[in-house]
């Protein structure tokens, strides 16, 4: 099956979408908000895909986006470099962050990955070249206060850092026991000062065992976006390039070697300081395929997990627990709805390994969610439902995901 051009109703609902979330600060920046009213603040991964979108869209604007989000950086303290996965442009934070400006905490590595598909749009090596201490700033900050062991793998020490906020596989780490949504967030709310109380200092927060988790999608993102770090530093600081590539290699095998569970072919999320593996299965092990981490007998595994439909592919994928795992829940925030950010990493995994027919038809039922309901924060799986947030801003990257093809699947 080959994937539809981008259909001219989609550019435009994505363009007047974009357009009716564009924010302009006080001091002139522009950024995405990812929903009115719901998310009001700039949110570090979320730009990040509006970004790419744009660079279909507005590559200007694309840029402007990457600009206001890499300009609020920590600038001092142990967390120096760190970007905050929330930026109030406004003020307001100070109630659940005890500090008006940002939150205290990050969000998964992608920015690196998307200056460099704004790069490829728009060839602006200046435009490289002004962001590039901020992003290795950022991953020095990732492997000073993120790899307590060394061992090359990452850890998040918040779900919000994991960017899957309510995932069931984070229950019995958050001590909750079939949780109600209130429960859950109240559970993540209370943990931010608990975080604050150890300086954010991951390897205090695994001695005390407090919420630590080495994810597997978000190693994958964090092994992409060295390689994208790479690729930016062979254009304007060919210094750094072999630093960066021997760390590349080290997640790269870290993620083999202890994230792979060959017993039941699926990439797994390592807890604490045990390193104990997480028995939930989410949908987070295909986005390894994104990140080109498999073999090509390991992506085989995943694929046949991914496309049976007594576990990942329902009437609506992807679903972000497999529907056989008993926490499966269609329509509850991160505990088994669709979610359009994470389409678009594993389709264009699927076809970084060749599985174009798979990725067209993940590709077509993801426009079909759009084209139904409109652009929602995620979807029922089972009857295509929108739920959450409307209109989300990330939702239209199903334009990314039809003009694949022509931008190719590998990016890094």
């Amino acid at each position: 099956m080959t994937a539809p051009a981008v259909p001219a109703w989609l550019l435009d609902r994505a363009r007047e979408t974009l357009r009716q979330n564009l924010v302009v600060t006080a001091d002139g920046h522009r950024y995405t908000r990812p929903a009115p009213m719901t998310y009001e603040q700039q949110w570090l991964w979320d730009s990040c895909f509006h970004a790419i979108v744009n660079t279909h869209l507005d590559p200007d604007l694309a840029q402007a986006e990457i600009e206001a989000l890499l300009s609020r950086p920590v600038m001092e303290g142990p967390d120096e470099g760190m970007l905050p996965h929330m930026i109030y442009w406004s003020g307001g934070g100070t109630e659940l962050w005890g500090r008006d400006d940002r939150s205290t905490i990050t969000q998964p590595p992608v920015a690196t990955y998307a200056v460099a598909r704004v790069y490829d749009v728009t060839g602006d090596t200046d435009f490289v070249r002004r962001v590039y201490p901020t992003l290795k700033a950022y991953h020095a900050w990732w492997a000073r206060r993120r790899d307590p062991d060394g061992d090359g793998l990452v850890t998040v020490i918040h779900p919000w850092e994991a960017g899957w906020d309510a995932s069931p596989a984070w229950d019995a780490l958050l001590g909750l026991k079939s949780p109600t949504d209130a429960e859950s967030r109240a559970a993540r709310i209370t943990l931010v000062p608990k975080l604050a109380a150890l300086d954010y200092d991951a390897a205090r927060v695994q001695q005390v065992g407090l919420f630590n988790v080495e994810t597997c999608d978000l190693n994958a993102l964090y092994l992409q976006s060295l390689r994208s770090m790479t690729r930016l530093a062979r254009l304007v600081a060919p210094q750094d390039v072999a630093a960066l590539q021997a760390a590349a290699d080290k997640t790269a095998r870290a993620i083999q070697t202890k994230l792979w569970d060959d017993t039941r072919g699926v990439y797994v999320d390592l807890a604490g300081a045990d390193e104990l593996p997480l028995p939930v299965q989410t949908a987070g092990t295909f986005v390894t395929l994104f990140a080109g981490v498999p073999t090509a007998p390991q992506a085989a595994r995943l694929v046949a997990r991914l496309t049976d439909p007594a576990q990942f592919w329902p009437a609506y994928p992807v679903p972000s627990v497999a529907m056989t795992e008993a926490e499966f829940a269609p329509d509850r925030y991160w505990r088994g709805p669709t979610w359009p950010h994470l389409n678009w990493m594993i389709a264009l995994g699927l076809r970084r390994y060749g599985y174009a027919d798979i990725a067209a038809e993940l590709t077509t039922r993801t426009l079909a969610l759009v084209e139904r309901n409109g652009f929602w924060e995620y979807y029922n799986p089972l009857t295509g439902v929108g739920l959450g947030a409307h209109p989300q801003s990330w939702t239209t990257l199903v334009v990314d995901m039809l003009a694949a093809p022509a931008h190719g699947a590998d990016m890094g």
